[in-house]
């Protein structure tokens, strides 16, 4: 028989794999990471006070294209912002957020019950929508807030809490200011499922006057057929032409046409008025006044309105700091509307500002005499702001461009009165 001898160096290291195994073994039956003692329930143990245990991460669509996950397998999933575990089988998964998310069969968003009311350039106050569902099965869910396409600036948000067990509802709280009139839609997806709410949001006319400012406007210039879309251009929507600081009390449709006259002078002048588009009342008109009205006619001392001010109730004549704001916030977009051909009876041409206020590009009449300028190409509104002592403010605008300037009170102009 051959003998075999072992030098120290051969022994050292079978000494040490010994030893190595006799370290590694007990780890097959605990293993504890971060300390030195586990507890025995626990086939791993994972101990640390500042660092914690992260689970794969993968999107909706990714934890469906796992092939035959097995019963019990967790995901955190960053569609649903949830843990996720397979409570079916490798064959037929059933994935349920165990936390943050639960599980619901169906969302009907077509079928909500809404509180108060939106309009348009007014934040929402009061107005919430419940959202039924069926198939809850009890579990949590986050809460969310979701963004209005459409019309923007509106929000829904939804307070975290659990789903019934069976039928229940979601009731998502709107806040925000609408961008204008039309429909708000919220893309909402939980519990895995989907729909789209949408919210009507009503007509009303207003703008920006100052950074974050938003004032309501009258829908229609004053004298115009407040039963017009104030929306869609059209000769009733002209409305009457004004000097400035004169209160039109005596002012009436057939002014022009000397039918039913007021006592002279007369103030203004009446739009297109009649039975037909055709009937422009584009002439001079007898006993136009050319006085100019004073200072503080329309606008006293402390900046209030005055008893002349044409604007009903509630409203008043724009002073030249908020028509100036109009034309130079960016939050009012400007967007030209019609042919501008610059004929009496050229009704379709305007400017829109913003999704919520349409000025109507009707010319004026002259100072002298009351004739009628420059209707369908040019627009011209009064302020209530005098400027030396026989002009006033106001805005003045073509297809494209508008800005705010200084002309004759005795002039003709239109107004379109503004909140108080």
């Amino acid at each position: 028989m051959k003998k075999t001898t072992l030098n120290f160096r051969t022994l050292t290291s079978l000494l040490g794999l010994c030893m190595l195994l006799g370290i590694v073994q007990p780890l097959y039956s605990q293993n504890i990471i971060g300390g030195e003692t586990g507890d025995s329930s626990a086939l791993l143990d994972l101990q640390s006070e500042d660092q914690g245990l992260l689970i794969p991460r993968m999107t909706s669509s990714q934890r469906s294209a796992i092939t035959n996950p097995a019963p019990g397998l967790m995901i955190f999933n960053t569609t649903l912002n949830c843990l996720e575990i397979n409570l079916g089988s490798s064959s037929s998964p059933d994935w349920l957020c165990m936390l943050g998310g639960g599980k619901i069969a169906s969302l009907d968003c077509s079928n909500a019950g809404n509180t108060g009311s939106l309009t348009a350039g007014t934040a929402a106050s009061g107005v919430s929508s419940s959202v039924p569902y069926t198939g809850g099965n009890g579990g949590l869910y986050a809460g969310q807030s979701v963004s209005s396409t459409g019309v923007t600036g509106l929000t829904a948000t939804l307070t975290a809490g659990t789903f019934a067990s069976g039928s229940g509802s979601l009731t998502y709280t709107i806040t925000g200011t609408p961008s204008g009139a039309g429909t708000a839609s919220f893309a909402l997806s939980i519990g895995g499922q989907s729909c789209t709410l949408q919210l009507t949001v009503a007509v009303s006319c207003g703008a920006f006057v100052a950074s974050g400012v938003w004032k309501n406007f009258m829908c229609h210039n004053l004298g115009a057929n407040t039963s017009a879309d104030p929306f869609v251009p059209s000769w009733e929507l002209i409305g009457n032409y004004y000097q400035w600081g004169r209160n039109p009390s005596c002012f009436g449709r057939d002014d022009v046409d000397g039918s039913n006259p007021c006592s002279s002078p007369v103030y203004g002048a009446a739009g297109p008025w009649g039975s037909t588009a055709a009937e422009d009342n584009a002439g001079a008109i007898t006993g136009w006044n050319t006085t100019v009205a004073p200072d503080g006619a329309w606008t006293d001392g402390n900046g209030n309105k005055t008893a002349d001010d044409p604007c009903p109730a509630g409203f008043r004549v724009p002073t030249l700091t908020q028509l100036t704001a109009l034309t130079d916030n960016t939050l009012n977009p400007r967007t030209s509307v019609g042919t501008w051909t610059g004929s009496t009876v050229d009704y379709g041409s305007g400017l829109r500002f913003g999704q919520s206020l349409f000025l109507p590009a009707a010319g004026y009449r002259n100072y002298i005499n009351g004739t009628l300028v420059d209707r369908g190409n040019n627009g011209y509104y009064w302020s209530s702001t005098e400027f030396a002592s026989s002009d006033a403010w106001y805005l003045y605008f073509f297809s494209g461009f508008a800005s705010t300037r200084n002309y004759l009170r005795t002039t003709g102009f239109l107004v379109r009165c503004i909140a108080e």
